[in-house]
């Protein structure tokens, strides 16, 4: 309507029945493109198409097969519609991959309509097949895959590994030979075997480092891997070797080593020997030389001097000796460096750069720190008057540095040493040097003293070795010049006193220093005649300051004449100093002149002597002036015994003498009438019996005044007061 003449647009229908006879058959159309049907076991494709020849009134379902899927893959099925059926629907052929080396294969796809699910009017249409060939994509070989991509290994033994498969599946075992190219540096797993089961697992081959002992750096071997074609698939028979390069580093470094006898070197200075072995490490090409040289020749040789190692002898251990020597040093054990160089102008050029070794050797020192002491005779003995002896002094061993020895007296009052001090160096230690000892005098009277000389390493000033060193000592003896004793000393040169009181002195002085406190004791041996004091003491400190003895006379009274005594001077061994114990006595004679003069002394009451002729008395008295040995008689005579009469005699002995004795005079009455008559009493020494030093004594004379009593007249005298008188004639 829309196309056409309005006036048409109302015209109805019309309907005209044709008959078509059908010439649509039922069937399908395959085309393949190119021609043919072809893939690859990588997975390559390639189409072909199909298309229903005629109309369906229902689907049509045409089922896609491949005869070998291990070949070739298809589209399953294809549906074609009555709406589609004209179309052409393509077929997708896959290249399956079999791993396995089989060339060629053809397989065949084959399209089929599938009855229960298409149209019934193509139920009885024919299959149609296509011709796949799938080219094979698995080449006969083997893959080799090294441990992160290279393969090394060292001469310790090291191992590396690569590993192997096959590029495709045998249809046969298909054995595999490695071989190394050197098995002096790399030894490899001799075979390998893949079978149609383990074709694809990789096997893994071990290569291991061999020790060549030589120094050759590292050193690159090939190792390969062949078809063992007469044990394995034919199509395997001509896959080409492939190889593997294995590096081997070398471990043997050019060096030498050195092993000490159980495991250090030791000699002493008594030139022991010990030893120890040297080896190279590896295999030189040429000789190798090696120095053997000590830092120290004077603590230890070497022997010998060199080692020579060759190609042949390079693995045999060689032997060096070091000897100890003597220094005479106490340097305690000493290390030296025994030092192995190689000798590069005589040396496999490998060794030149290897480095020099030391072997410490320790030198056990046999020379002990210390010094000898010799006394000149085998003791030391001064004496106090300045006598000397002497001793040396000498090290024992070597110093390194001074050694500084002290010398001192633990009694300088005894002895002194000179010098003080020595010092010994590395040149001198072993020349003896003499010390002076010197007795000095002390004034002590001590005997034989003993005083100690100590000899010591002054450790500041010393050398360290000698600071541990103990003191020595050894015992001076001093014999003593001191006596214990003392000296007298009489001024002018003896003693002497009289009876008056008089004194003399001497002086007493210790002959040596005392200890302690020394008393003497001061006796008389007649305090009649002389006296002294008790004692004197002496100190150590004013032992010789001279102390005064006052002898004093003594008055006796006695008629001797002088008188010698003794004043002994000894020692009071009691609170005396030992040493003073066996001084002997002295003595000292003291005269005592006689001031007793053989006489008499009369002595008259009231001065003077008088009496009367009544018969009264008057009296002196008389007494000897000195004592007399024996009795002395005085005879008293009166002149004129008719005025006075006296006593006839007085007789004094030693023990009264000195007691007066009375005389009486008594007046007489003679009756004259005379007046005052003066008579004389004469005293006098009656030589005959009286000691004999009174003899020469002159007479002495008393005046008497006799008062007369005479009157003229007479006197009447009754006896008894009465006269009394009887006719007896009495």
């Amino acid at each position: 309507d829309a196309a056409s003449d309005n006036n048409f647009d109302g015209v109805a229908d019309q309907t005209v029945s044709v008959t078509t006879v059908d010439n649509d058959v039922a069937g399908f159309t395959v085309v393949e493109l190119e021609g043919s049907t072809a893939v690859d076991e990588s997975g390559t494709t390639d189409t072909f198409t199909v298309v229903l020849n005629a109309q369906p009134d229902s689907d049509v379902v045409l089922s896609i097969i491949s005869s070998d899927t291990g070949e070739a893959t298809v589209t399953s099925s294809l549906t074609f519609t009555s709406a589609n059926w004209d179309t052409a629907q393509t077929v997708t052929v896959t290249g399956a991959d079999d791993d396995l080396v089989d060339g060629t294969v053809s397989s065949t796809t084959t399209i089929s309509v599938n009855d229960a699910s298409s149209d019934n009017n193509f139920d009885a249409v024919a299959d149609q097949a296509v011709s796949v060939s799938t080219t094979d994509d698995d080449v006969a070989g083997f893959t080799v895959i090294e441990t992160e991509g290279s393969t090394g290994v060292d001469e310790s033994g090291t191992t590396d590994s690569f590993i192997v498969v096959l590029n495709a599946q045998p249809d046969s075992n298909v054995v595999l030979s490695i071989t190394s190219s050197d098995a002096g540096e790399v030894t490899v797993t001799g075979t390998v075997t893949f079978t149609s089961a383990n074709w694809d697992t990789a096997q893994t081959v071990t290569v291991t480092g061999v020790d060549d002992d030589i120094i050759d750096g590292t050193i690159n071997s090939t190792i390969t891997v062949t078809i063992v074609d007469a044990i394995s698939d034919d199509d395997f028979d001509n896959v080409t070797d492939q190889t593997v390069t294995a590096s081997t580093t070398d471990d043997d470094v050019a060096g030498f080593t050195i092993t000490e006898t159980e495991s250090g070197t030791e000699v002493n200075e008594s030139s022991t020997t010990d030893t120890f072995r040297v080896v190279l490490n590896a295999q030189p090409t040429s000789d190798v030389q090696i120095s053997v040289t000590s830092a120290d020749t004077g603590e230890v040789t070497v022997s010998p001097a060199t080692l020579t190692f060759t190609a042949a002898n390079w693995n045999t251990p060689q032997t060096v000796t070091a000897t100890g020597i003597n220094d005479s040093v106490d340097d305690e054990s000493q290390i030296t460096a025994v030092t192995l160089s190689i000798v590069d102008g005589n040396s496999d050029d490998d060794f030149d750069n290897v480095a020099d070794q030391a072997v410490s050797v320790t030198t056990t020192d046999n020379d002990t720190a210390g010094f000898t002491v010799i006394e000149s005779g085998g003791s030391t003995g001064v004496n106090e008057d300045g006598e000397t002896d002497s001793f040396t002094v000498v090290l024992n061993s070597e110093p390194i540095s001074d050694v500084v020895i002290a010398i001192s007296s633990d009694d300088t009052d005894e002895s002194t040493v000179s010098p003080g001090s020595l010092t010994f160096t590395s040149a001198n230690w072993d020349s003896p040097q003499t010390v002076i000892v010197t007795g000095a005098d002390d004034d002590l009277a001590d005997g034989t003293q003993n005083s100690t000389v100590t000899i010591s390493v002054v450790d500041l000033s010393s050398d360290d070795s000698f600071d541990p060193l103990d003191d020595q000592s050894f015992t001076v003896t001093t014999a003593d010049n001191d006596i214990a004793g003392f000296t007298i000393t009489e001024t002018e040169g003896s003693t002497e006193v009289d009876e008056s009181g008089d004194t003399d002195t001497f002086n007493v002085v210790l002959d040596a220093q005392p200890a302690n406190d020394v008393v003497l004791s001061i006796t008389s041996s007649d305090t009649g005649e002389a006296t002294v004091i008790s004692s004197l003491t002496f100190t150590s400190q004013n032992w010789n300051n001279p102390q005064t003895v006052t002898v004093t006379g003594a008055d006796d009274s006695l008629l001797d004449g002088s008188q010698s005594s003794v004043v002994t001077i000894s020692v009071n061994v009691q609170n005396t100093s030992e040493e003073f114990d066996a001084v002997a006595d002295q003595t000292v004679s003291v005269t005592t002149t006689d001031d007793d003069v053989a006489g008499f002394t009369i002595v008259e009451l009231e001065g003077s002597t008088e009496v009367d002729e009544s018969g009264d008395t008057d009296t002196f008295t008389v007494v000897l002036n000195a004592q007399p040995t024996s009795d002395v008689v005085i005879t008293i005579v009166s002149s004129d015994t008719g005025e006075a009469t006296v006593t006839s005699t007085l007789t004094f002995t030693p023990a009264n003498w000195d007691t007066p004795q009375i005389a009486t005079i008594t007046g007489i009455d003679d009756d004259i009438i005379d007046g005052s008559q003066t008579s004389t009493i004469t005293v006098s020494v009656d030589d005959a019996n009286s000691d004999d030093d009174f003899d020469g004594v002159a007479d002495q004379t008393v005046s008497v005044s006799t008062t007369d009593d005479d009157v003229a007249g007479f006197t009447i005298t009754e006896t008894e007061g009465s006269t009394t008188v009887t006719e007896a004639g009495s």
